[in-house]
């Protein structure tokens, strides 16, 4: 039997990367053109083309385009491949993300079409998760069509079993040359390629063909030669084919394959932490989105809304969907294109605002009815409880001070409380100790009549060096935490908790490094901590400064009876080809680290390697367990001495080291400008990878909170206090107040 080399004719389109989606779409349409053209011209020829996204804009814009290409599809020479809304980034996304892509692609495809691909497709993506087979296979996927990571990258055969953390398994195929050929010679040294690169026995490769990386498609030069020379080759059969046609030939074979475990990655190490704004909005918007989505399904079924509530939040997931895109996502594009991806991240934003306002208003109403009281509802839409600590603004009267006011419960059961710093000084804040039941809500009353009697017990102490509780001792050091103690047992080692600059001369992309190993230039030694907060119920230290050119505000706090670490940094970053870091220098140098990843996680190798992980590391020593959270920071690595967290880089923008035709000497650079970071850094006893998900995903997904006042005959303001009590209340239970039944 010959060699059966499935060509597959397609046409690489990147929506966002040297221009913006509009210039983008128009380079798509005028490939489908092309393309179906090719496919009326020569009858064997077939075309290969994904993502749902483009389709959709192309029935809007050219709707007897789009039915021209439903009759190719119809007779099988147009090819509907990959199953998703749009080629994604796959390290940054959340699991919910890579599941809808699928499930949106999909459920379009076999709409408009009448067909489902059963083969996933990211040839242009920068790595791949480990988690991914787990992810996509349970979809009913078989096989998987790569390009990276390149071979210097990563050494892989042609075709392998792709095997994930939980078992499940797709064929995967990585190509030997790119997607595109612009030459007979290139079409003829891919083909060369793909046949050198093929496993034996399994009597099937693919290679792919069509000229351009922004559109175009197969020429019809192309196609003539491959119509030449379909049986030239001595054992070799050329034929039009698709990358499903491919999986389904070698799927009987898929036991001689080797087995790769673990992730695809190393392909530009800088893709994983640049543009941090797209990032962070991104991770935060996906997760705000799914946590309405559950709000909804919890708290809106007996409203007469709540399909339109599902569909509004449809939306705003295609929004979200499509600026995952992976020149988007990585970071990689063009200066001109950022303000259309940021206003798409914030329409998706605004509109899971406005549905979780008016679901959770109306609910109230139809719930909690009106009573004579100031109340403030604080509902928890998720599937387990949220146990932590919140910061209310109560509205009072007049822009009155706290004064002697206190919070209860339904019950009149006292609420402990610390007055802090309000963003505007004519309002008072209030933080609150808060447990809410799994798909629950808890309503605090504001107490207008003086408070009962105080106590200030607390296991917080703050001093001008030092924060402490009854579980962690944190030594403050200039530029950062010296030490960390956990139960009296050192958990920094000599290198503390630091910030660091580091030159970082590579592109935008990192093409050819693995590591980010810039000589280190500065570490941030700033003296002059102050206490903000010295209980009861959090204890805060700032320290200010500048690290280079650029301005930096660390916040450290401990709460009460909390084995955990918090830190807040904000950065109005002025830096020019280098990066900031954040190393945590661990007690004990022999530590097995496992890093979060979308829908799973993995244990990784002490190196100088940077990797992408979502939302949590844990690092389990001999001297104890502790995990860092952060929602803001997405690649470290993990060095003999210390874990490096990378929260910001400023190469040039969309530049891979090459020299323009024209230069003035003028620059686009990344992550300029002001951001900000939380992190968490918890101890204690080990926990699993779903617990540790779940801990991540609850510091975004935090209860709703917000002021009823229906049927509140609000009462006069206190007389003024100039020194408000900052302590939490305790004392005597008070005249008794309705209870509200909780759902």
């Amino acid at each position: 039997m010959p060699l059966v080399v499935h060509m597959i004719g397609n046409a690489h389109l990147d929506p966002v990367w040297l221009w913006p989606w509009q210039e983008g779409l128009d380079e798509a349409l005028a490939t489908f053109r092309s393309a179906a053209d090719r496919c009326d011209e020569y009858p064997e020829f077939i075309f290969t083309r994904g993502e749902a996204w483009q389709y959709e804009k192309l029935a809007r814009y050219d709707p007897a385009l789009f039915g021209r290409i439903a009759e190719l599809v119809a007779r099988g020479q147009w090819n509907v491949a990959g199953g998703q809304y749009i080629q994604p980034d796959l390290n940054a996304p959340t699991l919910e993300s890579h599941r809808r892509q699928f499930r949106r692609g999909l459920a379009y495809f076999e709409k408009a079409f009448g067909v489902r691909p059963v083969s996933a497709f990211n040839v242009d993506s920068f790595g791949h998760p480990a988690t991914f087979p787990d992810i996509v296979a349970p979809l009913g996927m078989i096989g998987y069509t790569i390009q990276r990571p390149k071979d210097f990258q990563m050494k892989l055969p042609q075709a392998f079993v792709w095997r994930g953390p939980a078992g499940h398994e797709l064929i995967t195929f990585r190509m030997s040359k790119p997607y595109t050929s612009m030459t007979i010679e290139e079409l003829s040294g891919a083909l060369e390629a793909a046949i050198e690169d093929c496993g034996e026995g399994l009597g099937h490769t693919m290679c792919f063909y069509g000229i351009g990386n922004h559109g175009g498609g197969p020429s019809k030069a192309q196609i003539e030669w491959i119509l030449k020379n379909r049986t030239t080759l001595d054992g070799v059969e050329l034929r039009f084919s698709t990358p499903d046609a491919y999986y389904r030939a070698i799927a009987p074979k898929k036991h001689r394959l080797p087995v790769i475990e673990g992730d695809l990655q190393h392909c530009f190490p800088g893709c994983y932490s640049v543009m941090h704004d797209i990032r962070q909005a991104q991770r935060h918007g996906e997760l705000k989105l799914e946590q309405a989505q559950a709000l909804i399904e919890v708290f809106a079924g007996e409203d007469d809304l709540a399909d339109l509530y599902h569909q509004r939040l449809e939306t705003g997931w295609d929004d979200l969907l499509f600026t995952a895109f992976h020149d988007i996502l990585a970071g990689t594009s063009v200066k001109r294109s950022w303000p259309s991806v940021r206003a798409m991240q914030g329409r998706a934003l605004i509109e899971t605002e406005e549905v979780v306002s008016e679901a959770t208003r109306r609910w109230v109403r139809r719930r909690l009815g009106p009573e004579n009281a100031h109340r403030h509802v604080i509902i928890n839409a998720e599937a387990h409880a949220w146990t932590g600590f919140l910061e209310i603004e109560p509205w009072l009267e007049d822009y009155a001070n706290w004064d002697d006011r206190w919070l209860s419960r339904t019950n009149g059961q006292p609420v402990d409380f610390q007055l802090v710093q309000a963003e505007a000084n004519i309002r008072s804040r209030v933080l609150v100790p808060i447990d809410v039941p799994a798909e629950g809500h808890e309503v605090l009353v504001i107490q207008p009549t003086p408070s009962p009697a105080r106590s200030k017990l607390t296991d917080l102490r703050a001093t001008g060096s030092s924060l402490s509780n009854g579980h962690v001792d944190i030594a403050l050091g200039a530029g950062g935490l010296d030490q960390i103690k956990f139960h009296d047992k050192d958990t920094l080692g000599a290198g503390g908790l630091r910030l660091q600059l580091r030159d970082d001369p590579t592109d935008c992309w990192g093409m050819f490094n693995d590591s980010h190993e810039g000589e280190i230039l500065s570490v941030w030694d700033t003296g002059g901590w102050v206490i903000e907060e010295t209980g009861p119920l959090r204890a805060r230290a700032r320290l200010e400064g500048r690290l280079g050119t650029s301005r930096l505000l660390f916040l450290v706090s401990l709460y009460r009876d909390q084995a955990e670490v918090h830190i807040d940094v904000e950065v109005n970053f002025d830096e020019r080809k280098r990066l900031l870091q954040m190393p945590i220098s661990w007690a004990a140098r022999e530590r097995c680290h496992t890093d979060g990843l979308p829908g799973g996680h993995l244990a990784r190798q002490t190196s100088v390697v940077e990797w992408p992980f979502q939302a949590w590391s844990h690092c389990q020593t001999p001297l104890g367990s502790a995990a860092v959270f952060s929602h803001d920071i997405f690649s470290l690595s993990h060095r003999a001495e210390e874990t490096i967290l990378t929260l910001l880089r400023a190469p040039i923008m969309a530049n891979a080291g090459n020299t323009p035709l024209v230069y003035a000497g003028r620059d686009d650079h990344t992550d300029q400008g002001i951001h900000t970071f939380h992190i968490e850094v918890a101890f204690g006893a080990e926990l699993n990878g779903e617990a540790l998900h779940r801990r991540a995903d609850q510091m975004v997904k935090r209860p709703i909170h917000f002021d009823y006042y229906d049927g509140m005959e609000r009462p006069l303001p206190l007389a003024a206090n100039p020194t408000p009590p900052n302590s939490m209340v305790a004392g005597p239970t008070p005249t008794s107040i309705n209870s509200v039944n909780r759902q």
